[in-house]
């Protein structure tokens, strides 16, 4: 009996996809992280011809505009205090996805509001004025505000939001919604600019007893911000589409708040709106809310003991300062979180923490998070 030859015996080894379409599907589920594309493309020059077609990047984009990865954070140094505040972007990404801090510089001077759908937000000095940067092309964009935000201005506090209108797209479309809090008048007035028409809307008006904190939450098509004031805790739900306005508060009876607590609304997995409440070394997470007339319930989902999941310091006097959220990417689901030790990165779904700075001062950190395509 013959024997087979060995070359027989060993399956030949699968090439790789010639048709452009199948090879277009398949690095379609390449991760969407900064080097996914760049390294797919120098495999042959057909994958190079395929990752640069227009379309393709479009399609890419179209496909994971939902989990974008978080490419870092942004916060605002004051240096030597003697100087404008400067804004520093850190990467969280290690590499070959990490992106040089020198890659997102701000040529701002203002106060910086927030990041969205990979856009970021700030006014100018003088808060006559709004400006949205894509950090990843540069381009900016200058708003003046509505006359009537421009009246009293020294008895006023801005804070806002921009999205895209569409997250999908690369194009540099955005929605801006404005909102200032008149300390005389005690209350808030909104107003939203689109960049297609170049017009802002009607301002509405609702009463309220404090101003809002400058991290807002996208839910659906509503925007949440906190009210701060001792008593209790509210929100500012805005919905976009609407443009409708009205400040909810958090059932005592269902989600207490004790004096002293940081609160920071979250969209849940099932995209829904739900809450982290952190007092002292505990963290609770709310999920399962309803509305009814303007009180939000909720359901406790979670409780986090701090310091058995973080490495903080031993009990100390009371008149240390507790940990604090200082920041929330609500596409990732990341908090950060300020403790004695240095600022911590939190993922809500695993628990899972990164030390990402030692600072010993508790100021706003905003996540910024976009498909590098």
């Amino acid at each position: 009996m013959s024997e087979r030859p060995a070359s027989a015996l060993v399956p030949s080894a699968a090439s790789l996809p010639d048709n452009e379409d199948i090879l277009g599907g398949i690095l379609m589920r390449l991760p969407p992280l900064p080097s996914s594309l760049p390294r797919a493309s120098i495999v042959s020059k057909l994958w190079h011809r395929v990752i640069s077609d227009p379309t393709f990047r479009r399609r890419f984009r179209a496909h994971h505009h939902r989990t974008p990865p978080l490419l870092g954070f942004f916060f605002e140094s004051f240096g030597d205090g003697l100087g404008p505040a400067r804004l520093v972007f850190t990467p969280t990404l290690n590499a070959p996805d990490r992106i040089p801090t020198a890659r997102f510089s701000c040529p701002r001077k203002g106060h910086f509001l927030g990041c969205r759908h990979g856009l970021a937000l700030f006014n100018s000095g003088s808060s006559s004025k709004a400006v949205v940067w894509d950090p990843l092309t540069n381009q900016q964009c200058s708003v003046d505000f509505p006359p009537e935000f421009n009246v009293n201005r020294n008895v006023r506090i801005y804070f806002g939001a921009v999205l895209k209108a569409d997250p999908s797209s690369s194009e540099f479309k955005f929605k801006l919604t404005m909102v200032f809090y008149s300390v005389f008048e005690r209350s808030l007035h909104a107003s939203v600019y689109e960049s297609d028409s170049g017009k802002w809307s009607e301002i509405i008006s609702t009463a309220a007893f404090s101003d809002c904190s400058m991290r807002s939450v996208l839910v659906g098509n509503k925007l949440y911000w906190l009210i701060r004031y001792r008593g209790g805790s509210s929100f500012l739900e805005f919905d976009v589409d609407r443009q409708a306005m009205t400040v909810i508060r958090m059932s005592e009876d269902d989600i207490p708040v004790l004096e002293g607590s940081h609160v920071q609304a979250l969209r849940t997995k099932d995209g829904g709106l739900g809450f982290a409440v952190v007092w002292k070394k505990r963290m609770q997470l709310w999920g399962k809310t309803s509305i009814s007339g303007d009180v939000v319930r909720g359901v406790l989902e979670k409780t986090v003991e701090l310091d058995q999941l973080l490495p903080l310091r031993p009990p100390s006097p009371e008149t240390e300062r507790q940990p604090s959220i200082v920041g929330y990417d609500e596409d990732t689901n990341i908090i950060f979180l300020w403790t004695n030790v240095g600022v911590f990165m939190i993922k809500l779904e695993s628990m899972e923490f990164t030390k990402v700075s030692e600072d010993t001062c508790i100021r706003g950190y905003f996540p910024f998070a976009s498909l590098f395509v």
